[in-house]
């Protein structure tokens, strides 16, 4: 449910125990490799909320406040829920997570992570909460304003209307996500989120993890999104004017000729620190009507994609 009041990110307990039992078992420096995925039950989904998760990871910390309200917390036995010693590796803790996206008003299609996650386990657990309320929920928003342009084959928009300033919390959320989908913030009312789905283990090939979708390019037309892990990225020379790979739907090696590409993803937290670029939330919206504009010129159904071939 939305909400008027400032969001309280210590309100949803659940992550908090989930890194206190990694902290428990030992699990808790184990490096990770983890995607979010969209619901596969539309036919592209609209990143957002990157710039939401960088401004939340300015501003939060565990504080010396924060962790004595933390222990505070008790159970029905008057007992505290948080044990001492992991309460003291909270306090200590310093982000060294790597979390990348695309940028918002990217159209992905199904299947394509909505956030690419490198990092130890405890990190990853510790901002579950902030990847539901500011990513999942803001992508389900644009990606519902849009869909709305899209099944009435409104793809363009002449005249970028003016954002009013949003509050940080989950009714400002949507208003910002709504907004950046290309929604009429007086007539568009989207069904509500699906269930969070969770972090998952992230999309591998011979072993090695997704780390870049590369969006290959006609001029402004899309042609197939190439996903590639390091290696393989390090392999697909910049410099080519084609690219092989082995379709997914057909399950056939395609050549593809192109003029320039587009890698998806780029980094919102580098080592634990927002190295987002600030951009206008108008400039957003643009870049979702763009993507509309391109993408239906296509059958999207029949995009084209598929692990990256040498």
């Amino acid at each position: 449910m939305v909400t008027m009041e400032k969001f309280d990110w210590l309100s949803d307990a659940s992550p908090l125990f989930k890194a206190q039992e990694s902290w428990f078992d030992g699990s808790y420096q184990q490096i990770v490799d983890w995607q979010v995925v969209p619901s596969p039950d539309a036919p592209f989904s609209i990143s957002c909320g990157s710039g939401l998760l960088a401004e939340h990871i300015r501003s939060f910390r565990f504080s010396p406040a924060v962790i004595q309200r933390l222990g505070q917390v008790a159970d029905k036995m008057g007992r505290s829920v948080f044990h001492e010693s992991f309460l003291n590796h909270l306090q200590r803790l310093r982000l060294r997570i790597q979390v990348s996206m695309a940028p918002e008003g990217t159209l992905l299609l199904p299947g394509e992570p909505l956030v690419i996650i490198h990092g130890t386990r405890i990190q990853a657990l510790l901002l579950e909460s902030a990847f539901q309320m500011l990513i999942w929920d803001s992508t389900h928003w644009a990606t519902q304003a849009a869909l709305i342009n899209w099944g009435n084959k409104i793809y363009v928009e002449e005249e970028t209307p003016h954002l009013s300033p949003y509050p940080f919390h989950a009714a400002g959320w949507k208003k910002r996500a709504l907004y950046i989908g290309g929604g009429d913030m007086a007539l568009t009312v989207p069904k509500a989120p699906a269930a969070w789905p969770g972090m998952q283990e992230t999309a591998h090939h011979g072993g090695r993890p997704l780390v870049q979708i590369r969006r290959l390019f006609a001029g402004d037309r899309p042609l197939a999104d190439v996903w590639l892990t390091q290696v393989q990225e390090n392999q697909a020379s910049v410099g080519r004017t084609h690219i092989n790979f082995s379709d997914r739907a057909t399950a056939t090696t395609s050549t593809i000729q192109m003029t320039r590409f587009q890698n998806l993803y780029q980094p919102v937290l580098l080592k634990g620190h927002p190295v987002l670029p600030g951009t206008s939330v108008d400039y957003l919206r643009q870049r979702s009507w763009k993507q509309l504009e391109a993408f239906q010129q296509l059958e999207i159904e029949n995009y084209r994609g598929g692990w990256y071939s040498s």
